[in-house]
């Protein structure tokens, strides 16, 4: 995909997930639908942190391109740090701002530098252009799970009132 079809759809992708959220009501956004899944809270909570760390390895790849970084295991990380007890209206504020800082960085690098790249431990070389291109997929994949969590919260409620 081109730079100036990723930038747009980039800077899109809070206002995005605020469009797709408003869509639930308060209490599905706490359902589980099972024990080991998150809620929509929880998805809102792990989008943060995986946006923190996309903030963190974009700028890695523009200032320090060729560095490594490091992994992390969301798994672990929604466990030990208590997804499911944060709140997510916090986390959305935490998205807004990674997500219009690093866009204030990308619209002004210049073309070349959109091919700097970071190596993941695990897939390897991801240049700028590529990151930019998987968080942008990340959003859209987790709102996808979030209207399958409210499918399965709507679901759960009307075995309830039958």
């Amino acid at each position: 995909m081109e730079i100036q079809v990723l930038l747009p759809k980039y800077q899109a992708g809070y206002d995005r997930l605020m469009e797709q959220l408003d869509q639930f009501p308060e209490e599905a956004i706490h359902f589980k639908p099972a024990p080991d899944k998150w809620s929509i809270a929880g998805i809102i909570i792990h989008i943060a942190d995986a946006e923190a760390n996309a903030y963190i390895r974009l700028r890695k790849a523009i200032a320090e391109s060729g560095s490594e970084i490091i992994t992390y295991d969301h798994t672990a990380w929604s466990g030990s740090l208590y997804y499911e007890d944060m709140n997510y209206k916090d986390a959305l504020e935490m998205i807004r701002i990674l997500r219009k800082n690093m866009y204030e960085v990308l619209k002004r690098l210049p073309e070349e530098a959109w091919h700097n790249y970071i190596i993941h431990p695990e897939t390897g070389r991801i240049t700028v252009k590529d990151g930019v291109q998987l968080y942008i997929e990340h959003i859209e994949m987790h709102i996808q799970q979030m209207h399958r969590n409210f499918y399965d919260w709507t679901k759960a409620n009307e075995k309830v009132a039958d």
